[in-house]
């Protein structure tokens, strides 16, 4: 997973002219759609049982450039980081990754400071604010 978008898969798939597919994959029925875009291979879904209006953003092979991929994707769908409600991997280690003070939700005025925080609590608060 590279991200996590706050918008429903449908809206992003007719942007690209995609069509979603429904399937189970073991867990829960979902809404998937599966595509190539500048050297990246793609997927979206969402989970029947994961929160409403969001949608799961996956490489389906990897690739060092993680960040560059969830970039390429939103230019090309024309939409603006602002509907990006979530980067990075939430089943990375959280002990290896670090998020800015403005990240952690401290003020504006705070810069260049790190603090270790929780992937899964960066990812929690991302999944709130878009409800």
């Amino acid at each position: 997973m590279i991200g996590v978008l706050a918008l429903p898969v449908r809206p992003v798939a007719q942007r690209l002219r995609l069509h979603v597919e429904r399937s189970w994959d073991g867990l829960d029925e979902l809404d998937v759609v599966l595509f190539r875009l500048k050297g990246f291979s793609f997927a979206i879904s969402k989970h029947d049982g994961n929160p409403v209006g969001v949608s799961y953003v996956w490489l389906t092979q990897p690739h060092e450039q993680a960040d560059k991929a969830l970039d390429a994707l939103l230019e090309v769908v024309g939409i603006g980081e602002d509907a990006v409600a979530f980067r990075g991997d939430a089943h990375e280690d959280p002990a290896e990754r670090t998020t800015t003070a403005q990240d952690a939700g401290s003020p504006d005025e705070v810069t260049d400071v790190t603090l270790p925080t929780s992937l899964w609590a960066r990812f929690r608060r991302a999944i709130v604010r878009t409800r």
